[in-house]
């Protein structure tokens, strides 16, 4: 028999958080490791935002196979007609939502991986009601674009991209098996600015990478980083993560739950009594996450402080035995800069087809005529 066809799929309305906690942390050890989909993000993300949720469970021969959170908002189209939007791990509310998950999926037995998804995927589409939406992401492309919404060919339901970037990482094996050092990797042109860069900072000292050894001096790091990071993105409520409160009381929860298993890895590099910033990394299953970064410029346009500090960090990686450093999703120089691989990230809406979704759709094809001529 197809073990697609032997999994059971059942929602739970708001169990409570012990009641997940532990099916959660029962499955997880045989899953692939993602810190995004683990108790060490779920945990404090329910704490911190959700009241009301929905609990998809995946079950084969009574034994948890598959497990996923749903958040439902009850929305209106263009034309007045309420809806319901269910979001996977996220709240689709965008100030909620900037705390930014990755590599969204459901938590999947991986032997069985994309049978089980796919399974998910389906009891999802069978709850969604007419007019009603799912939102999917920021998620490889094996996890959004499936056949769970496709019926002998014919599509049920209408994906919108919402968001789209690509997501950035050093595979250390592959760098290893060509025979290469970091710096054997890069470009003359790379190797040159960080040469430079390195020998002005050195001029005020010894380069060093001060890691925070407690969970106390993290979140002193975490805070530190603050206005910095307000300078660069802005101090408005959707721009740098810092002005949002629940961005921050997530973070804080998040360091706390999670230092003492070594996940929080927050440095500062100096250069002597020069500050080249703060970067927030998390270690998880033999993998180094890049999360966000509070720099220090300077007027001198060849003081790099952000390849200066992620080259030492890399090289730390690469001492320290991990897999890989992983920038994640986002578009910038230095990550094409350092990377040997790359792979795309989305996010997807998946609507069910309606009058009101007809119209949305000519409005936006009209919009998107208009740009192209003008």
């Amino acid at each position: 028999m197809d073990y697609q066809n032997q999994i059971e799929c059942e929602w739970l309305h708001s169990p409570s958080i012990n009641e997940v906690k532990d099916q959660w942390l029962a499955l997880e050890p045989n899953t692939k490791p993602n810190p995004f989909i683990s108790w060490c993000w779920i945990g404090p993300w329910l704490e911190t935002f959700v009241d009301d949720f929905w609990l998809l469970t995946a079950c084969n021969s009574d034994q948890v196979v598959g497990l996923g959170i749903f958040t439902v908002k009850q929305k209106r189209n263009w034309l007045g007609q309420s809806y319901n939007h269910y979001s996977l791990h996220r709240l689709g509310d965008e100030q909620a939502d900037q705390i930014w998950i990755e590599y969204n999926d459901f938590l999947l037995e991986c032997e069985h991986e994309a049978q089980i998804r796919e399974a998910m995927f389906s009891a999802v589409k069978l709850r969604l009601q007419p007019r009603d939406c799912l939102s999917v992401g920021a998620s490889r492309e094996e996890v959004i674009f499936h056949d769970a919404f496709i019926t002998d060919q014919t599509r049920t339901m209408f994906p919108r991209t919402v968001w789209q970037s690509s997501s950035y990482f050093i595979d250390f094996k592959r760098l290893n098996s060509n025979g290469q050092t970091l710096d054997e990797s890069l470009s003359k042109s790379a190797r040159k600015q960080i040469r430079r860069s390195i020998k002005k900072y050195e001029r005020s000292g010894f380069l060093k990478v001060h890691t925070a050894d407690s969970c106390e001096k993290a979140l002193i790091l975490f805070e530190q980083a603050k206005h910095r990071h307000m300078n660069r993105w802005g101090s408005n409520l959707g721009e740098s993560g810092f002005a949002n409160p629940e961005f921050v009381q997530f973070h804080q929860a998040f360091i706390r739950h999670n230092f003492s298993k070594g996940m929080i890895q927050i440095h500062r590099v100096t250069a002597g009594e020069s500050d080249l910033g703060i970067i927030y990394n998390f270690h998880f299953g033999g993998v180094v996450y890049f999360y966000l970064s509070a720099l220090s410029y300077s007027d001198d346009p060849q003081l790099k402080p952000g390849l200066v500090a992620h080259y030492l960090l890399i090289e730390q990686a690469l001492a320290g035995g991990m897999k890989m450093y992983d920038f994640m999703g986002g578009e910038a120089r230095y990550k094409q800069t350092f990377s040997n691989n790359r792979q795309r990230l989305s996010i997807i809406e998946y609507h069910q087809p309606h009058f009101a979704l007809s119209l949305q759709n000519m409005a936006r094809s009209a919009k998107r005529l208009m740009v192209q001529s003008s």
